[in-house]
């Protein structure tokens, strides 16, 4: 695994129209689609979706085939484009001219890879329709048919799209296991007669199917260790002149107008800039003194400046209030009453507390001046990685909306409980900065993780990851309960086979996200027994980690996923049942009260 093509691939499901597109995406396709490429000799890249209700093509698909056929062709691919005649003058508003008779194209052609983005392929009737379920065969080309070819004829075939009608989701539906097919948790107005059925050998989802080929094109320049993404203002220019030149429209609002899917120009600039911030390695790799930028000056920040001037790099400090400074700390600069791009030029790095939001201004501005932006968490994770100061596997992250910080409490009880030691902080505590900056052991550490922290990880890897709930709050942030949980999905998004993850097996929306996981997934459940985690049955508390059931209790504990979740992760650490035993029925936890 690659943790920034990781990161990317998390990101680029970002789902602004709140469909649920992250419910679609399959794990690890973003890296093994841009390994493939690597591997190119020439790429036919398909695009161009015509919006039977406009009477034009849409602005999503044909600049992301651009942004990707341009990387490709920086690596000395050759590159066609392909569309329909309905489509053809989108490609030559973009100045490119497309192959509009594909008949003969592979005989003619002999690519080596075929990918699609945002091209509409047949539903289970053969039939071509629009995410609403509308028919618009009469208006689409049966492109598909190349995919189905170039799969017999052994080539390699991309699929990227937003929402399940388009090439490539065949892969996606091809099993009732990798979907949650309970219609309340599909993607939005989906209907089942539009879910195609033509797959390929990769397929990306993403929020907007550009978003997925910027995402391409990022990860191709991650494992290229150089930036092959185009600048923000061709992209912008592109956008305008697929609507003055080629006639295209939106796809969602049907206006002729320079945006993608409802999404404005400043959607489309921060999700590439986004991605550019993961191409090059962070700046914390640099064997040299840096100097940071650390915006907002509340604990998070706080202990961030202390964290790395405790490592030899010095910083600024801006925040909306006064800046007072914490005795001992130096700065090379301190800017109060609001944050100026000008007084964090000359940054290497710009550590963000949770509270100022990925998409403010500065932010923005940030990622457009190329400087590189990451929380307290991930500051923590890097820096002590780097010295070694978080031994492996001593890391327990919980998230969720409620119960984070019981959770980790209770935790430190029944370390204690068992003579052991368990170093606990994070939201609402002390920062991870802090705690390893008082570090003076090999305590495992227990963090309460919130969303907002969760936002910018790249490289952060618990061992033990608890995702224990999810409701209706930060919406304002996040938009939609399917963005919510794509945000929290980021606390294992790096785990590897060895590590574990903890889920609540009682709410569908977080048990599917046991298939996006690379390591071991635990469930627990106040309801039914569960094959592999912990359950309530009869009044105790039941555990099965390893083939073997154990059981624990009397228990009643008014919330469940915090103590069956507490439980699980301390048995992961080698505490006796006896201790835990002992602990739990001291706890107030056990004994219903809140």
């Amino acid at each position: 695994m690659n943790p920034r093509i990781t990161s990317i691939e998390n990101l680029i499901a970002t789902d602004p129209g709140g469909r649920n597109v992250f419910a679609l995406a399959l794990p690890d396709q973003l890296r093994l689609a841009a390994q493939s490429l690597r591997l190119a000799r020439r790429v036919g890249i398909v695009s161009g979706f015509f919006i039977a209700r406009a009477g034009a093509g849409e602005t999503d698909g044909p600049p992301g085939a651009k942004v990707l056929g341009q990387a490709l062709q920086r690596l000395g691919v050759e590159v066609d484009y392909l569309t329909d005649e309905p489509n053809a003058p989108l490609f030559q508003a973009l100045g490119v001219e497309p192959v509009v008779d594909n008949d003969a194209y592979l005989d003619a052609a002999r690519p080596t890879h075929l990918v699609s983005i945002e091209r509409v392929g047949r539903g289970p009737d053969g039939r071509y329709r629009n995410m609403h379920g509308d028919d618009i065969t009469h208006v689409t080309a049966p492109l598909d048919q190349l995919f189905l070819d170039a799969a017999l004829r052994g080539l390699t075939t991309i699929g990227v799209g937003d929402g399940g009608n388009e090439i490539g989701m065949g892969k996606v539906f091809a099993s009732a296991e990798t979907v949650d097919t309970d219609p309340r948790h599909a993607p939005q107005n989906l209907k089942l007669a539009a879910r195609c059925v033509v797959p390929t050998d990769f397929c990306i989802v993403a929020g907007v199917s550009n978003w997925g080929a910027f995402g391409l094109a990022g990860a191709l320049s991650v494992l290229e260790n150089r930036d092959l993404l185009p600048s923000a203002n061709s992209i912008l220019k592109d956008l305008h002149q697929l609507v003055e030149r080629g006639g295209a429209v939106d796809g969602v609002t049907f206006r002729a107008e320079p945006t993608c899917d409802g999404q404005d120009q400043t959607a489309v600039v921060r999700m590439l800039e986004q991605i550019r911030r993961h191409i090059a390695p962070s700046p914390i790799e640099r064997s040299e003194p840096l100097l940071v930028g650390v915006l907002g000056y509340g604990e998070a920040g706080n202990a961030a400046a202390a964290f790395l001037r405790q490592h030899g790099h010095r910083v600024r400090i801006s925040d909306q209030q006064p800046v007072t400074l914490q005795p001992g700390m130096v700065a090379d600069g301190v800017e109060s009453g609001g944050h100026t791009i000008e007084f964090f030029d000359p940054c290497d790095l710009v550590v963000a507390s949770p509270g100022v939001r990925v998409d403010s201004p500065i932010v923005d501005d940030l990622h457009r001046r190329g400087i590189y932006v990451m929380s307290e968490l991930e500051l923590a994770f890097q820096l002590s990685a780097d010295k070694d100061a978080i031994p492996e596997a001593s890391l327990i992250a919980v998230t969720g909306t409620i119960g984070k910080r019981s959770t980790v409490e209770l935790l430190e009880r029944l370390f204690r409980a068992a003579g052991r030691s368990l170093t606990i902080g994070g939201n609402r505590g002390r920062p991870l900065c802090d705690l390893l900056l008082q570090q003076t052991g090999s305590d495992p550490i227990g963090l309460a993780v919130s969303s907002f922290q969760l936002e910018t990880v790249v490289h952060f890897r618990p061992h033990v990851a608890i995702l224990l709930n999810i409701d209706d709050e930060h919406l304002d942030r996040h938009r939609s309960i399917a963005e919510y949980v794509r945000v929290k999905s980021r606390i294992f998004m790096n785990q590897r086979p060895d590590d574990v993850l903890i889920l609540p097996y009682d709410d569908p929306r977080l048990r599917t996200l046991a298939r996006k996981h690379q390591g071991r997934t635990l469930f627990v459940s106040s309801r039914q027994a569960v094959d592999r985690g912990a359950w309530l049955a009869e009044g105790r508390l039941h555990l099965n980690i390893a083939g073997k059931v154990e059981r624990l209790g009397p228990v009643q504990p008014p919330f469940a996923e915090t103590l069956l979740s507490a439980v699980l992760a301390a048995r992961l650490y080698g505490l006796s049942s006896d201790a835990i035993s002992s602990a739990i029925a001291a706890s107030p936890l056990s004994r219903g009260s809140s």
